[in-house]
């Protein structure tokens, strides 16, 4: 077989053919990488392999088609035939020689990585991922090429046949959803589909269902085509019999085991057999999640109102994904999808509102609650095309707030205080509270004499006019009976609001009259009042501890009264250099210094020192007031900042003030899409764009062009 193996890669190489294959890849994968790393900036390198996938069309037949037909045609495999090397080892031996021809090409592709690296962070796992996708995908190809050399003695056939099969694969899965075929020919097209594998391991998915789909589709073209090369061996008529038997249960066989040994594999649960390779676990459930599927007793269904071969789309094969770990991790759990054009009328009996394609419906017994597909994905416009993109995936926060709600015996409602104008709380954080399965609702003292029974919470969201005495009085009341109160200032209307700072004095907690500004370096950006704290690890704030976690601009600083009777929890602090300036306490003081980049020093009046931003007063009665420095902190613009991790802070802060029979909601934060890019000089996209699209593959093309010239003069 050695002898087999490096005769057949040797040939490659002595004429045009194998120098062709590896320019002509490289060629193309080249300007993908150009245009979609260098020129981009797309630290991932999936998007180029991901493009160059169709030139394996052209390529792969032009590599086999030689390999059996050319021998067969010229009548030299008779003396092959009669080598002492049986058949199966020299239909291995010629595989193994394209296959190298092939790891040359995926070689120099795996170094392009490491050419990312030079500009910025580049993920290693989720590129090899690709990578050894790629390879996979190539070897099956070339097994399926070999197999059509196999067939025929005439080398143009065989690379007709090899391009219709290689290329139906490419084109079985949009059949599919192109001609809404279902049943027996949309399994038969589903069982030969090279494409949807691939796809996955270019999201990031590592997959060991579809690394055994691929070796059994290799093994299963190798195996036959030994069957084919080993009816012709024998030509004595009285064993021809003997022989076409022997053939027809072998490959039989072969292809028994081949689909036992994927049906088995769909049998292993996904948290096995599914690894999640991307650096922001997209398809990976928190800790938070499998916690409440640990606890399940009673059956969960997930509806997804679509055909699941009509999801295609980056962002629909990832809630594929996300929906196929929620059905592994519980049995409890069962996901559905429901093909809205067969079955239209279908929401109709959970909701009254038009649900899109794509939407959920989750379903436990009587309860449902739907998630339309505008609530599962973060989006925004893109100014350069003027459509909305997808920036971050919702579906963990959603479907798992869901289930946690049909599973909840009462549903906790918070009330946000009203009359005083306050500041309107962003979608991102009214939302957080929807996944804590917490109702809102409005509360004006004007209308109400006390704060209601059912109140869970109270939310005092930036006032811009004061509380009343009397407003102070029903607060009070409620906090010493054990409620709970939650307080964000605004700076700029702070000082005038007397009323207010007086319910937060009450309760422990006393608010500077001004801006705080920082001076260590690493607990600011950009601006020294834009301010990045240090969070605690406590009850409330455990998932976003640690520095450079939250941001807080326009804060006010807040210090402790050791009032007797009182207990502290210390969310988010300064460092031992912060100013808290006290002469800035007005909205034009304060823009003029916030406008001036020069650095802010200590002033006559000002206070130095280390300064909480956000702290928690709990009284004998195990009444909390929750106060922060910054409104600011939760809005939608500073929570991007910083990738979502304010929302997370607010999300904890209230899975703690919730009740103990509410302790098990949770809410899961938006996994934002890395939209990091690298930056690349002028001169790198030059250099490393013409050497990967044009220097190496022509250099390659004009070698066999030489090899082919010398070897025809000789």
């Amino acid at each position: 077989m050695k002898a087999i193996f490096k005769r057949e890669f040797l040939s490659f190489f002595r004429g045009i053919t194998g120098w062709l294959f590896l320019g002509l890849n490289l060629v193309v994968y080249g300007l993908y990488f150009t245009v979609y790393n260098l020129m981009q900036g797309i630290p991932s390198i999936a998007y180029a392999i991901n493009g160059m996938s169709f030139i394996f069309l052209i390529t792969v037949p032009i590599l086999t088609m030689r390999v059996f037909a050319a021998e067969r045609r010229d009548k030299t495999d008779q003396l092959t035939m009669t080598s002492p090397v049986g058949v199966g080892g020299i239909v291995l031996g010629k595989f193994l020689a394209l296959a190298c021809c092939f790891a040359i090409v995926v070689a120099f592709i795996a170094a392009s990585p490491f050419i990312l690296r030079i500009y910025g962070t580049v993920s290693l796992k989720e590129s090899f991922t690709s990578v050894l996708g790629l390879l996979l995908y190539g070897l099956t190809l070339l097994a399926v090429g070999l197999f059509a050399s196999a067939l025929t003695p005439n080398v143009i056939v065989s690379a007709v046949v090899s391009f219709g099969l290689i290329f139906l694969g490419y084109i079985s899965s949009s059949l599919v959803s192109a001609l809404s075929l279902s049943g027996v020919p949309a399994k038969i097209l589903g069982w030969y589909d090279f494409t949807t594998p691939l796809s996955d391991f270019l999201s990031g998915s590592l997959s060991l269902k579809n690394i055994v789909y691929f070796l059994t589709v290799i093994v299963l073209c190798l195996v036959l085509a030994t069957q084919i090369i080993l009816k012709r061996r024998y030509t004595i008529s009285k064993k021809r019999l003997t022989v076409s038997a022997f053939s027809l249960v072998t490959i039989i066989a072969v292809i028994a085991a081949a689909i036992v040994g994927n049906f088995a594999m769909t049998k292993v649960p996904d948290k096995y057999a599914v690894h999640d390779m991307t650096k922001r676990k997209y398809y990976t459930l928190s800790d938070k999640t499998k916690n409440i599927l640990s606890k399940l007793d009673k059956d969960v269904t997930i509806y997804c109102l679509a055909k699941k071969s009509s999801l295609t789309y980056d962002y629909e094969v990832t809630l594929k994904k996300t929906l196929d770990n929620y059905a592994a991790d519980s049995d409890y759990v069962t996901v559905k999808y429901v093909d809205t054009t067969k079955n239209p009328t279908f929401a109709s009996k959970y909701t009254d509102s038009e649900l899109s394609s794509g939407s959920l419906i989750v379903v436990s017994g009587n309860r449902s609650r739907t998630i339309d597909t505008s609530d599962l994905y973060e989006t925004q416009v893109d100014s350069s095309t003027y459509s909305q993109q997808v920036t971050g995936y919702d579906i963990e926060g959603q479907v798992t707030s869901a289930i946690n709600y049909l599973n909840a015996r009462n549903l906790e409602k918070i009330y946000l205080l009203s009359g005083h104008d306050e500041m309107s709380l962003s979608s991102t954080f009214t939302k957080t509270l929807t996944k804590l399965n917490a109702q809102t609702a409005t509360l004006n003292f004007l209308k109400a004499d006390s704060v209601p029974e059912d109140a869970a919470a109270v939310i005092i969201f930036g006032a811009q006019s004061d509380l009343s005495k009397n407003d102070v009085e029903k607060l009070d009341n409620y906090v010493s009976g054990g409620g709970k109160v939650f307080v964000a200032l605004d700076v700029i209307k702070n000082s005038g609001l007397k009323n207010l700072n007086r319910f937060l004095t009450d309760n422990g907690i006393k608010a500077t009259s001004g801006i705080v500004a920082e001076t260590n370096e690493n607990y600011y950006t950009q601006n020294q009042y834009y301010l990045l704290p240090k969070v605690n690890s406590t009850k409330a704030s455990a998932d976003v501890s640690g520095t450079l976690q939250v941001f807080m601009p326009f804060s006010v600083g807040l210090t402790k009264t050791n009032a007797s009777g009182i207990n502290y929890l210390n969310l988010a602090v300064t460092s031992d250099k912060a100013i808290a300036k006290n002469s800035l306490s007005d909205s034009n003081a304060l823009q003029k210094a916030v406008s001036d980049t020069g650095t802010v020093k200590k002033e006559d009046g000002d206070a130095q020192g280390q300064f909480s931003l956000g702290l928690i007063s709990i009284n004998k009665k195990k009444g909390e007031v929750v106060a922060f420095g910054s409104a600011y902190t939760f809005s939608d613009e500073e929570n991007q900042m910083v990738s979502g991790k304010n929302a997370t802070l607010f999300s904890d802060v209230f899975s703690y003030l919730l009740p103990d029979d509410s302790k098990n909601s949770v809410s899961i934060p938006v996994k934002s899409i890395d939209s990091t890019t690298l930056t690349i000089n002028a001169s790198g996209i030059k250099i490393f764009g013409f050497l990967t699209g044009l220097i190496l593959p022509l250099a390659l093309i004009v070698c066999g062009i030489v090899v082919c010239i010398v070897r025809r003069k000789r």
